[in-house]
């Protein structure tokens, strides 16, 4: 395993032949299955399922799930393919020989968190809000231009590192503003974190820090999750895409006792509940529930909008009381017992099934 990152290195082969710590289950599906785990975007990496196994079993734990990938393969791949994820599928399309089973990695990512930065320390609020745009999204941009024009009390950092689909517009009025704004104004400027003094480092021992200045001293933090797009229309169909995604962006929030907005796929809250979490927050957060990509984004401005004019400590004190259960969830190892009696779940079922 790869000391800088929360998760297994890539691997592929056999499945008798699998040692990765947690994994050795897989050791019973025999010699005729093959597994390709901890993938990440393979349709761009052109990565191809070999011939010839009788069972297929791939992950995406790294990355979100790439459902074209999947269509790929099963042009060429006539034997099953289990897909093991965190995420829930929806009524995602998928091949005849295609299964989504939820396998997560969440506690194990929360586990390295806790033994990488072991020091808690005590919050002292004098924030807002916080954001971390590294690289330049269509979700990304458009909530930190928010939170910048509305002159709040935040801690920003801003590079200029673009992705995919950063310059698309969305066709609602207040959303395209924000995106001429940001290109008007803010695309090419770098902010950097006053608390680093030193270069921001993009690998996750550095990035799943929950005791820093964005966590601690911040009442409410905006994740700007790696991949927000929910639901979709394309030549698959109209149809929810597998999520929600959840990286150490949202994941160091609950272990830092943090309040946070999830800018990323839909239904983030109610994923977390399923392993125990708990989000009363004293304001509304039901867009969370809004499939819709660009109604949710609308949604979320009028709610930064609404926040905007709350003072640090209210918007604290809004928070607190799920922030400390969250943390304790955590702490206590209930987190991590509920996630591994899943797991076992979900593995009972693939052996029964073969």
């Amino acid at each position: 395993m790869s000391d800088i990152m929360l998760h297994p290195d890539s691997w592929k082969g056999t499945s008798t032949n699998c040692g990765i710590k947690n994994m050795e289950w897989l050791r019973e599906l025999g010699k005729h299955t093959w597994c390709d785990l901890w993938l990440r975007w393979p349709s761009k990496q052109e990565i191809c399922l070999p011939q010839g196994y009788n069972l297929y079993v791939v992950s995406f734990h790294l990355e979100a799930v790439d459902l074209e990938w999947l269509w790929d393969q099963s042009k060429q791949i006539e034997a099953p393919i289990i897909v093991l994820t965190d995420c829930d599928h929806y009524d995602t399309p998928l091949p005849q020989n295609v299964t989504i089973y939820k396998f997560y990695w969440w506690h194990q990512q929360v586990e390295l968190i806790k033994k990488w930065h072991p020091q808690p320390i005590s919050k002292q609020i004098s924030h807002q809000f916080s954001a971390i745009c590294n690289r330049i999204t269509q979700s990304k941009l458009l909530v930190t231009t928010a939170l910048l024009e509305l002159n709040t009390s935040s801690i920003i950092k801003l590079s200029t590192w673009k992705g995919e689909c950063a310059e698309l517009k969305t066709n609602n009025k207040m959303l395209d503003k924000l995106h001429d704004t940001f290109y008007n104004k803010y695309y090419g400027q770098v902010i950097d974190l006053e608390d680093t003094h030193t270069t921001f480092k993009n690998h996750q021992y550095y990035t799943s820090n929950p005791w820093t200045d964005v966590y601690q001293k911040c009442a409410l933090h905006f994740t700007n999750e790696s991949f927000h797009y929910s639901y979709m229309q394309d030549k698959f169909g109209n149809y929810t895409y597998p999520g929600p995604f959840i990286t150490e962006k949202t994941l160091k929030c609950l272990v830092g006792a943090t309040g946070f907005i999830p800018v990323g796929q839909f239904d983030t809250y109610h994923a977390l509940t399923q392993v125990g979490f708990n989000f009363d927050y004293d304001f509304d957060i039901n867009f969370d529930s809004d499939n819709g990509n660009i109604s949710r984004l609308e949604r979320m401005i009028h709610l930064i909008i609404e926040l905007s004019t709350w003072s640090p400590h209210d918007l604290f004190k809004a928070t607190e009381d799920s922030s400390n259960y969250n943390q304790y969830h955590i702490y206590s190892n209930k987190f991590f017992d509920t996630c591994v009696a899943q797991n076992l779940n979900t593995i009972n079922k693939i052996i029964d099934n073969q």
